[in-house]
């Protein structure tokens, strides 16, 4: 029998992560899912560390044996998008948790968001609250779970400058109405199926859900851009809680980046705006977005230059392709631009 989840997780040198992941998916209420590691490349223990702690015999101790568990070791790096299509590929169930491995989950996070989406049909993805968790004494592999805000949903200003609700904020219940919202992180995020194979693009041979040029960064915001042009939803539920380690305060982290972020987030930020935006709310939201992406290239100019000019070449050698996939997106969108607006506020 297909389990009505896929939990599928992406890691990268993740080992000192993955227990604490792994441990709060096999202890969730609602048991119907499967899991898939899907490694890239690793160099630290974290594969081998998987498929010694989490086979039947250790599951059967302590968690639900029930579960099926499969790990995928990819030769190289092939970043977020690629992998995580491939766990897409492989699953059959009806949703697809996607998520990072520096989660932790509350007990019953999955089956309310199961019982969500599960409520109308017409909703692609849901989330839940996502807090700050922290890390505390190495030698006892302390994660610290706070009441800081890391995300409660994908918000696009009107500069199409790309936010998580609420991150940074102190948890007072501000955000604690279920709400649609433009899109989920894609650091923890319930898909449904038909959904995704509704939006994918058939570039690749088995078509792409997440853009695998991105490699990692803003693909979650493209995905959600597609979904909304196809009228799907996109639903906030605060009853979910789970706990994400974020490097660096908000108002730090644009300093902290390492070049490789910047480079990624700069580059497909203008992708995501090439494929997915209407002319018309260009053109009307002109001087937001030309003094945003203004001083966002004077940053990078002063701060590291070789970005700016290695992501602007980069974009401009994936045109052809960015226009390719925006053909196709525009010719099977179903939402006007003025429906589109109201999200951009």
């Amino acid at each position: 029998m297909i389990p009505r989840v896929s939990i599928q997780i992406v890691t990268f040198n993740s080992q000192r992560f993955i227990k604490s992941c792994l441990d709060s998916v096999f202890l969730q209420t609602f048991q119907d899912f499967s899991v898939l590691v899907i490694d890239n490349a690793s160099r630290d223990d974290t594969v081998s560390f998987v498929k010694e702690r989490y086979t039947k015999q250790f599951i059967g101790e302590k968690f639900n044996s029930s579960v099926p568990l499969f790990v995928v070791h990819n030769p190289r790096n092939t970043g977020f998008s690629y992998a995580h299509n491939q766990g897409i590929v492989m699953s059959k169930s009806e949703f697809i948790l996607v998520m990072n491995p520096d989660m932790i989950l509350a007990p019953d996070f999955l089956q309310v968001l199961v019982q969500s989406i599960e409520k109308d049909k017409n909703i692609a993805s849901v989330g839940g609250k996502l807090l700050r968790l922290k890390l505390g004494d190495p030698e006892l592999d302390e994660k610290i779970k706070t009441t800081i805000i890391d995300t409660t949903g994908i918000h696009v200003v009107r500069s199409r400058h790309v936010i998580n609700r609420g991150e940074g904020d102190g948890d007072k219940s501000q955000y604690d109405k279920k709400v649609d919202v433009f899109g989920i992180s894609g650091a923890c995020a319930l898909y449904r199926r038909s959904a995704l194979e509704d939006i994918k693009i058939p570039d690749q041979k088995r078509g792409e859900y997440f853009d695998e040029d991105f490699f990692a960064y803003k693909e979650d915001v493209d995905l959600s851009w597609r979904l909304q042009l196809r009228g799907w939803k996109a639903r906030y539920v605060p009853q979910a809680v789970a706990y994400h380690f974020r490097a660096g305060a908000p108002l730090k982290k644009r300093f902290s980046q390492s070049k490789l972020v910047n480079y990624l987030s700069y580059r497909n930020h203008l992708w995501t705006l090439l494929k997915n935006i209407y002319w018309s709310n260009f053109f009307h939201h002109f001087i937001y977005i030309f003094f945003y992406q203004l001083v966002k290239e004077l940053y990078l100019f002063f701060t590291q230059p070789f970005v700016l000019l290695k992501a602007s070449f980069s974009f401009w050698m994936g045109l052809k392709k960015m226009l390719r996939k925006r053909k196709y997106i525009m010719q099977h969108a179903k939402v006007s631009p003025k429906q589109m607006k109201k999200w951009f506020q």
